[in-house]
């Protein structure tokens, strides 16, 4: 019962991040098409984007806090919440055309994500193997 105000303020933090791309341009959307189909190379470079590999890194630990019940699972779910979060967020980002709507983002997310979820994962045998 004690992790529903932590669930609450956890959904009103994803949606506060949305609404804040259309807020900066006071609800004036001017979508742009998305770019699908990424280069090997294109997507490659988009890993020096190291404030989308930061904030989805800290996105990540966030969710992965909330699926406290899923036991293992819970690094799978972690992960497909912050891909989710990723794709709205360049979704959104096309919608206002204050960015570009690029499915290449995502592979920093990505990034993000996994650096965080490497060293959770082996904290989280290592802790399992030392229980008596």
């Amino acid at each position: 019962m004690v992790l529903w105000g932590k669930r609450w303020a956890y959904a009103a933090f994803c949606a506060v991040m949305l609404l804040y791309f259309p807020a900066r341009v006071a609800f004036h959307l001017h979508p742009q098409p998305c770019e699908l189909v990424p280069s090997l190379g294109l997507a490659l470079y988009s890993l020096q984007n190291y404030p989308h590999i930061v904030i989805f890194a800290a996105f990540y630990l966030l969710s992965w806090v909330q699926f406290r019940g899923a036991g293992a699972a819970r690094f799978a779910w972690a992960g497909l919440a912050t891909l989710v979060m990723g794709a709205l967020v360049e979704i959104a980002e096309g919608l206002t055309g204050q960015g570009h709507c690029r499915v290449r983002d995502l592979v920093p997310d990505s990034a993000g994500a996994l650096l965080v979820a490497l060293p959770l994962a082996l904290w989280y045998r290592r802790r399992l193997t030392s229980v008596p």
